[in-house]
C-alpha cells in the first residue's frame, strides 16, 4: 500500500515537469558566471507538496548553451538556446511554491553539484 503524509512530498513523473524547471532559468544563471546561460536538460527527479498552494521540488540537470547573457532570461526558450558542445553541466535543486488563486509564485535554485560529461542520467 502506498501512504502517503498529509503536507509530505510525493514523487512524481519527473519528465512531466520539464516545463516547469525552464521557470528557473533565471534563479540558476544568478549565479552562473560564465558567458553564456545555463538551461535544463533533463528533470531528474520531481516531488509535489500540498501545503498553503503547491510546492514543487525538482532535482534538474542543467548544462551551457548557445545563448549569450546578452538575451534576457525571461527570454531564453529550448527553441532559442541550443545544447552547447562541451559545455559545463550542474545539478540543481529548484523549488517552485505557487499560490494560483494569489497570482503568487516564488522560485529558488540551488546547485548541488556539478557534473561530468560523461556521466549519465
Amino acid at each position: 500500500m502506498n501512504a502517503q503524509l498529509a503536507g509530505g512530498l510525493t514523487d512524481v513523473n519527473p519528465s512531466d515537469y520539464t516545463k516547469s524547471a525552464w521557470k528557473s532559468v533565471p534563479q540558476i544563471n544568478n549565479e552562473n558566471d560564465g558567458d553564456n546561460y545555463l538551461v535544463p536538460v533533463k528533470v531528474v527527479k520531481a516531488q509535489v507538496q500540498v501545503v498553503a498552494g503547491t510546492n514543487t521540488v525538482l532535482e534538474v540537470l542543467v548544462a551551457e548553451s548557445t545563448c549569450s547573457k546578452g538575451l534576457q532570461a525571461t527570454q531564453v526558450t529550448s527553441d532559442k538556446c541550443q545544447l552547447k558542445s562541451g559545455g559545463q553541466r550542474s545539478l540543481y535543486k529548484v523549488s517552485i511554491w505557487e499560490k494560483p488563486w494569489e497570482n503568487f509564485e516564488q522560485i529558488t535554485a540551488e546547485k548541488i553539484r556539478d557534473v561530468s560529461a560523461d556521466e549519465k542520467f
